[in-house]
């Protein structure tokens, strides 16, 4: 039994060595105080008026009262690139910070979120796949001049859910997935005006893979619905979200306790 324990170690050790093992570059790091205080980040999709148009959005009604269960228990909303700073370099943020993100573009983000995210003066940051902008899918998707005056807010970040929102990147080439991370980074230049430095992997289908080639691309920091403290995720490419649809009420306990 040690004699084969012995014999995979030295294997691994030269297999490591050799042309063609070399070992996979590790993902970046959380700086090492990062984890305080509890901070989570919420995902919404779309935000809609009437009945759900799809099972995962949220009524407008649903919405605003969560915006008000925010606002009334003393917490603060923080903006990407505060949660950037606090990630890479342990910046400090306030107490009971929360983070607002939006997957996929839906029409009812600039037509029903983003006039109670001014009332609030809520900072937010929008996921979008850019193949879809302006054009109908399933849903209706925001436009380019929407995306750009919610940006002249100066509370709303456009960020990257890749070009074309494979449902899943996994059985892709290297060269497909970097292809769907570059042409979104490249589309949200030239149409927003800024270079994006996060991205949300599509259907929250991810692994050390996709990560790696986000970092690759890129990006700094890469968003799951892998629920939990933003600040204990295992790298910045593998930052946890909670989806308000099932977990909001269980993100505010968790950052006020």
């Amino acid at each position: 039994m040690i004699a084969r324990l012995l014999a995979s170690l030295v294997f691994g050790i030269f297999a490591a060595a050799a042309p063609g093992h070399a070992a996979a570059p590790e993902l970046p790091p959380l700086a090492a105080s990062a984890g305080a205080p509890y901070m989570a980040v919420l995902v919404w999709h779309d935000v809609v008026a009437g009945p759900k148009e799809v099972w995962f959005d949220t009524t407008l009604d649903t919405f605003r009262a969560q915006l008000d269960a925010i606002a009334r228990g003393g917490y603060h909303v923080i903006g990407l690139q505060a949660l950037r700073a606090h990630l890479e370099r342990g910046a400090p943020v306030p107490a009971r910070p929360l983070v607002l993100t939006f997957d996929d573009n839906g029409h009812g983000i600039y037509e029903n979120a983003f006039p109670l995210l001014k009332k609030f003066h809520f900072p937010a940051t929008l996921f979008v796949h850019t193949n879809f902008v302006g054009k109908t899918t399933t849903k209706r998707h925001n436009t380019w001049p929407q995306l750009n005056a919610m940006k002249r807010s100066g509370l709303i970040e456009i960020e990257s859910l890749t070009a074309n929102h494979p449902p899943d990147l996994r059985p892709l080439s290297d060269a497909d997935v970097l292809h769907e991370f570059r042409l979104a980074q490249t589309s949200i230049a030239a149409r927003i005006g800024t270079r994006p430095c996060a991205v949300v992997y599509p259907e929250d289908n991810y692994d050390d893979r996709l990560a790696r080639l986000a970092a690759r691309s890129g990006y700094a920091l890469g968003f799951t619905e892998d629920w939990g403290n933003a600040g204990a995720s295992i790298s910045l490419l593998l930052v946890h979200r909670y989806s308000v649809l099932t977990r909001f009420d269980q993100a505010l306990a968790d950052v006020a306790r």
